[in-house]
């Protein structure tokens, strides 16, 4: 699966080189919005999009987020941050709508704080202590965004998209006694490395 999606992006970079080559740095646009479905995500983040417009076909996209909670209730005080470059092409423009198609790389990285209680001296009492996990995501992929501009006065476009593709997760604990046991996608969770699938979907709203 992992030589498919490598051989998809060579196919894609190829097509964007050749958009590159016909770009004028003097109509170089830069846009900025922000990201409201990223606080529906599993990792919520408060999130910032980025665009870089090269050509009528060519831009880069830049979404960067401050990670601020977590889905799991046991991960408290999660705090980190989020970036995925994309690299996009359109392929569709009609009036006020496009169709681009991107590369991306994701990146996600966010420190959590544990909570175990520990049965003591023969279940006499419990005590509670804390440690720490580290939790780091990378990986890359394809997406595809809808466009629509000229939205109103205030929002110029509005980007909807979704990506997929294929990642690393790996999560640190201060202490084996942290890490979440018998439960459900537990390779998320679990100790050291693990090739994950990567999928998000993606609402931007574009004001400058």
């Amino acid at each position: 699966m992992k030589w498919k999606i490598n051989f998809l992006l060579l196919i894609f970079a190829s097509k964007v080189a050749f958009s590159f080559s016909e770009s004028d740095s003097t109509k170089i646009k830069y846009s900025l919005g922000i990201s409201p479905s990223a606080v529906l995500n599993l990792v919520p983040a408060i999130q910032l999009s980025h665009e870089l417009t090269f050509t009528k076909v060519l831009s880069l996209g830049v979404e960067t987020g401050f990670i601020f909670s977590h889905s799991n209730i046991n991960n408290e005080n999660t705090r980190g941050y989020r970036i995925r470059p994309e690299l996009k092409c359109t392929v569709l423009r009609r009036n006020d709508f496009s169709i681009d198609l991107f590369a991306f790389y994701n990146y996600r990285y966010y420190k959590a704080t544990r909570l175990v209680e520990l049965n003591k001296a023969n279940f006499a009492y419990t005590e509670e202590i804390r440690g720490d996990r580290n939790t780091t995501l990378k990986g890359s992929g394809l997406g595809i965004d809808f466009g629509f501009t000229n939205v109103d006065n205030f929002i110029k476009k509005i980007n909807v998209g979704f990506g997929m593709g294929l990642g690393n997760i790996t999560n640190i604990y201060s202490d084996e006694v942290f890490e979440p046991q018998f439960i459900f996608f537990s390779g998320f969770s679990t100790s050291g490395s693990t090739e994950i699938p990567i999928a998000f979907f993606n609402v931007s709203l574009y004001f400058l």
